[in-house]
């Protein structure tokens, strides 16, 4: 019996490492002050991207252009092939983005779970950051990054983003239990970043804008 335990105890050491170690570099910010900029993927004054986009599901690679377009109280997306042809159009309402309403998905990918997967991949986007007592933030030891992290409906929002500009390099969604979601953005261009890469369990999405 001392050895089965002894045996759990380790097992327990060795499962909490990682999240010790997950935000090595990082420390507290006690008093962020009004300087700290707020984490931002799309500027307030965003209206529309255009993005080349390669969108694998399950090693199958289906290719198009995103449009991406701020509308009232939310933000509608398209993906279309290069010929014109439809093949999905969600609309995210601003402040609740995961409750994404399904405006038109082609046949072939009118599945509940793939829908699920997109409008949560791409719904993660357009989620703000909360910014209230129970929300962590930390900064890194040059104070080029900072590192938000909130709480919402059984998820973990991770933003990785520049003091300064507000600018998101990063975004993770850990749902308990669920499918993580990780995105990277870079090359940002005033309103908006010019690379998304998404990455969620066997789906992928690269959107490079035009």
């Amino acid at each position: 019996m001392k050895i089965k335990l002894a045996h759990l105890i380790m097992l327990l050491g060795l499962a909490m490492l990682p999240f010790s170690c997950r935000f090595s570099g990082y420390t507290t910010m006690v008093n962020p002050g009004s300087k700290l900029s707020k984490a931002t993927v799309f500027s307030p004054d965003f209206l529309k991207a255009l993005y080349k986009t390669e969108l694998t599901l399950h090693g199958r690679t289906i290719t198009g252009i995103i449009v991406i377009k701020k509308v009232e109280n939310g933000y509608q997306m398209a993906m279309v092939s290069e010929v014109g042809l439809k093949y999905f159009e969600f609309f995210f309402p601003e402040g609740s983005p995961f409750n994404a309403q399904a405006k038109y998905v082609m046949a072939v990918l009118d599945r509940e779970p793939l829908k699920e997967a997109l409008i949560n991949s791409f719904g993660l986007l357009f989620r703000e950051a909360n910014y209230n007592s129970q929300t962590r933030l930390k900064i890194n030891e040059s104070e080029t990054k900072v590192l938000l992290i909130d709480r919402e409906k059984g998820s973990r929002f991770s933003y990785y983003y520049n003091p300064i500009s507000g600018e998101v390099g990063q975004l993770i969604q850990n749902r308990f239990p669920g499918t993580r979601t990780s995105i990277k953005l870079s090359n940002y261009k005033n309103d908006a970043p010019g690379s998304i890469l998404v990455y969620r369990g066997k789906i992928s999405i690269n959107l490079q804008r035009l």
